[in-house]
């Protein structure tokens, strides 16, 4: 598989998303899941996803936190350069950029397919002490929990369409378009012009309404 950056860089990038994560929720007392979500809609998340070196490695995690915070609209309040690496926060950041690696899934495809940041906090008391392999293998199976309909059915409310309005324009029946959404039919398997038509009117990519998730076990 290849990966969206090489080995070296993962050490800095996971100690970086896990200091900011402590940062901005120990010391600035950020709500955990919000400040995620705040990562998330920065651009930042991104910038990891296609191999920025100015985020890789380049930024301090209480660097990172700030520019997160003060893209977002909402700057930190001025405190200690305080980082716990024993926290559950420091660990999730950490297990994050660990998992967008392993996987080759950026940040925003994760939680969108129910890997969210809160599902792994949650996991810290049984995972922390454990090998990575025991976090990809609770990854996988959230990841495999979404089905392909479930990912269409987002995309489209996201869209602020309806099922009706998607297959008018899409040129898809709406029969086609409940099949997919029910599991009926599998996206996977569907026509290509399907695909491309759905694709086009969400403003979203084709791996973005599959399920599937490879073998990395």
């Amino acid at each position: 598989m290849t990966r969206a950056y090489d080995i070296a860089y993962l050490d800095d990038a996971m100690a970086s998303l896990g200091a900011m994560m402590d940062y901005a929720v120990n010391t600035c007392g950020e709500e955990f899941t919000l400040f995620y979500a705040r990562f998330l809609a920065s651009g930042i998340a991104d910038a990891f996803s296609r191999a920025n070196p100015k985020y890789l490695g380049g930024m301090s995690g209480i660097e990172l936190a700030s520019l997160v915070a003060s893209r977002t609209g909402n700057a930190l309040p001025k405190e200690d350069d305080l980082v716990d690496i024993g926290s559950p926060e420091y660990w999730t950041g950490w297990t994050l950029a660990y998992l967008s690696w392993y996987l080759n899934m950026d940040f925003r495809t994760m939680q969108s397919r129910g890997l969210t940041a809160q599902s792994l906090l949650d996991r810290y008391p049984v995972l922390h002490e454990a090998d990575p392999s025991k976090a990809v293998r609770f990854a996988v199976g959230r990841l495999k929990e979404t089905s392909g309909g479930e990912l269409l059915r987002r995309a489209r409310k996201n869209a602020r369409l309806t099922q009706r309005q998607l297959s008018a324009t899409a040129g898809i029946p709406l029969t086609v378009i409940r099949s997919y959404e029910q599991g009926k039919r599998s996206l996977k398997n569907a026509e290509t012009e399907n695909v491309r038509s759905i694709c086009r009117v969400l403003g979203c990519r084709g791996e973005d309404l599959f399920a599937f998730v490879g073998d990395y076990l």
